[in-house]
């Protein structure tokens, strides 16, 4: 059998090279034939080139020329190609993360009566309220409902223009209750968000299971398949180091089919992020509503094509007119700096960029300049007196913080706590009655109560600017602003509009702003000046504040170009009688000044600083604390750690948002608690067979990550000085007494 297996395959090899040799032998004879060919077109082509020898020459110039055409074609089309290859996103960096560059169309025309995919949303507008004519208006700008037709009525996508206190949420309102379907309203603070919620359970017959919450701590979603939902554009920004709950309620959010999309403060939408934020949600329709259409970056032609035209524009001075927002006398004070402070500012070298250091030095002397300082304290004073309710507004936090020192106000910015500021204004609305001779002594005491309770001045920061409802404010004092912006001008006038007396005879609401001569506060209020005057409608007094006066007060010259109405019971009295008052005027003394100039000197510029300041070297070495300017975040010596060398270290889980981190790096907290409620511990104690029985409780060890511990105030950020200091905080024990 072997034998003849060798046999069979010896044939086969045969074979194969046979085959072999034949394909090989018929490539030759091919080959062959074309070398005589080309010999013979070789020989030919010999004898024409005596004949060729002039026209080749001719050729050979063409063939260059044609050459160089064809580089320089080449090269452009390189240099295009590689142009278009920049702009182009690449396909690894879409892999690798998610493409930002969302567009960014109008909605069309949405029919929602035909629309059977969205769960209807039951709300109707309570019958008890009424609404105004321009509100219906805007209304039927959205809402097209002239059609006989159910089927037929349409919603358009836009922005709807009304002045502050004029009713933008009402108005809005409207359109969700025509609409009757899923609404998502994104507001621009967590107090907004609440303001606008009550609005909603008030003005509607929604129940407040229908409603949802994403601001702040409060992160539910609205119970059954529609509702109404309440937000803020910073939630809706993507964020990587969110909770659990957080990443819930936006998943939520982007999963949901929207009826309507409420833009509160939509001028802030044209922002990059927010922008990405908006467009990814999925809505039928999105209604924008502001009363500054205005945007000093340009981007304000942005909304368009993010949420749509202008569909309706009601002037300011029309509504005041008729009686809908108040009537406001703004009035622009001008003083002039002591020598000290005039001789500090003359001699800062002038800064580069606005954002410098002499810049930000002169700014604060022109804000902290004690003639203003004084003005406004007799401003307040004045007010307070007749029974007004004052707001100053203030951009810089070590300036407000100083204000509200000195005239012994209270003070809400960026760093104070929701909760508190919630009070502050709930206490700034309290309005106590004079005192009738008739009243009991029970009603007495109820008035005397709420009077130690109210705030009559309160001072804000800039982010007082918008989405606050304070019918009790009239008079408004602007210390200082964000540079020449015409929208924050008309926001913070838009805070005394809604005031309550604005129905009664002769009633003016009030709006000073405070501007030191001879500084740069002087150009940045005419540009803020423009969209009041020219748009707005309204005009400006113009008061120049002299010497003092032997009285108390100042020596006043006003502009008899802006004067005032002539029913104004005010006139010039702020500034020229005198107000018994047992304050004492801040800074009045040259060493006071001097003080103060030196203090603001050693300020730092939280915003930049000089990147002169910071050494070569500084950011190799290790542990060490790097300004502001540097970009390398610092790092602790130990890199936040504690092993001591003790090799590998077990990980554990977060309780809030289940981050794996180091055991010796989370923060770790342990708590006793009851088993059982505090109420029902005295049940147990008395149906217990044991006289003195004691309830077991529960041990538990709490490991938060950092960024939970610090959101969740478990620890709190502390200073370069404290955070060296290793030692337990103090802990307090109270000894029970006999």
């Amino acid at each position: 059998m072997q034998t003849k297996n060798t046999a069979a395959t010896s044939q086969q090899e045969q074979k194969a090279t046979k085959e072999r040799l034949s394909s090989l032998l018929a490539y030759v004879q091919q080959k062959s034939k074309t070398i005589k060919a080309a010999k013979e077109v070789a020989a030919a082509a010999a004898k024409a080139t005596a004949t060729t020898a002039t026209t080749a020459t001719a050729a050979a110039k063409a063939t260059a020329e044609s050459a160089e055409v064809s580089a320089a074609t080449v090269t452009a089309a390189k240099e295009a190609t590689q142009a278009e290859v920049r702009k182009a996103p690449s396909s690894s960096s879409k892999s690798k993360g998610k493409d930002k560059s969302i567009t960014k169309t109008r909605l069309p025309d949405y029919h929602f009566n035909a629309d059977k995919q969205l769960a209807p949303l039951e709300i109707t507008l309570r019958p008890e309220i009424e609404v105004r004519p321009y509100q219906t208006e805007a209304l039927k700008a959205i809402v097209h409902q002239e059609d006989p037709d159910p089927q037929h009525h349409t919603a358009s996508s836009g922005i709807i223009v009304l002045p502050c206190g004029a009713g933008k949420s009402l108005t809005s309102i409207l359109v969700a209750s025509a609409i009757r379907k899923p609404v998502l309203v994104v507001c621009s603070t967590i107090i907004a968000a609440e303001q606008f919620c009550n609005e909603f359970l008030r003005f509607t017959t929604l129940l407040a299971s229908k409603t949802g919450m994403f601001a702040g701590a409060k992160k539910w979603p609205f119970n059954g398949p529609s509702g109404v939902l309440f937000t803020t554009y910073t939630m809706l920004v993507e964020n990587r180091n969110r909770t659990s709950d957080s990443r819930r309620m936006s998943t939520f959010i982007e999963n949901t089919a929207w009826g309507v999309i409420i833009l509160d403060e939509v001028h802030q939408v044209p922002a990059h992020n927010y922008s990405i934020a908006i467009c990814k949600l999925k809505a039928q329709v999105r209604l924008g509503l502001t009363a500054t259409l205005l945007r000093e970056d340009e981007k304000i032609g942005d909304l368009n094509t993010i949420v749509g035209p202008t569909l309706y524009h009601a002037k300011w001075k029309e509504l005041a007119d008729r009686g809908y927002i108040a009537k406001v006398i703004c009035t622009q004070v001008e003083m002039s700096m002591p020598f000290t402070f005039q001789e500090a500012y003359d001699q800062m070298k002038p800064s580069s960029s606005m954002l410098g250091h002499s810049h930000h030095i002169k700014s604060l002397l022109a804000i902290l300049n004690p003639t203003k300082m004084q003005i406004c304290q007799r401003l307040v004073q004045f007010h307070e007196a007749k029974g007004d309710k004052v707001l100053v507004f203030c951009d810089h936090i070590d300036a407000i913080k100083l204000y509200a020192e000195k005239l012994n106000c209270p003070l809400i910015h960026g760093a104070t706590p929701t909760d508190e500021a919630r009070q502050l204004l709930q206490r700034f609305q309290i309005e106590v009655p004079k005192e009738s001779p008739t009243a009991t002594w029970a009603e007495k005491a109820a008035q005397r109560a709420q009077r130690t309770k109210q705030i009559n001045t309160l001072f804000l920061s800039r982010i007082g600017d918008t989405s606050l409802d304070l019918p009790a404010a009239t008079v408004i004092i602007q210390v200082s602003s964000h540079f020449g912006s015409r929208r924050q001008e008309a926001q913070r006038l838009g805070r005394i509009l809604r005031a309550k007396k604005r129905s009664e005879k002769g009633f003016y609401s009030r709006f000073y702003t405070l501007v030191t001569t001879n500084t740069h506060e002087v150009n940045f209020s005419e540009k803020r000046r423009q969209f009041l005057e020219e748009d707005c409608g309204y005009g400006y007094q113009l008061w120049l504040v002299g010497k003092e006066t032997e009285e108390g007060g100042w020596d006043i010259s006003q502009n008899t170009d802006a004067s005032g109405p002539e029913d104004d019971e005010v006139r010039l009295d702020p500034l020229t009688c005198h107000v018994k008052s047992l304050e004492e005027r801040p800074y009045a003394s040259i060493q006071e000044q001097k003080k103060l100039v030196a203090f603001l000197h050693s300020l730092k510029n939280i915003q930049v600083e000089d990147m002169e300041e910071v050494p070569a070297k500084e950011s190799e070495v290790v542990g060490t604390k790097r300004k502001r300017g540097e970009t390398i975040t610092c790092k602790r010596r130990n890199n936040g750690r504690n092993k001591h060398g003790r090799g590998h270290v077990n990980f554990v889980r977060c309780i809030n948002c289940s981050k794996c981190c180091p055991k010796d790096k989370a923060i770790k907290r342990f708590t006793i608690r009851n088993m059982v409620e505090a109420a029902a511990v005295r049940d147990l104690q008395e149906a217990s067979i044991y006289e003195e029985y004691t309830i077991p409780k529960l041990y538990v060890k709490l490991h938060y990550c950092i960024s939970c511990a610090i959101h969740a105030r478990v620890v709190r950020v502390r200073s370069v000085k404290d955070r060296k200091n290793r030692a337990p905080p103090q802990r307090f024990r109270f000894q029970k007494t006999a």
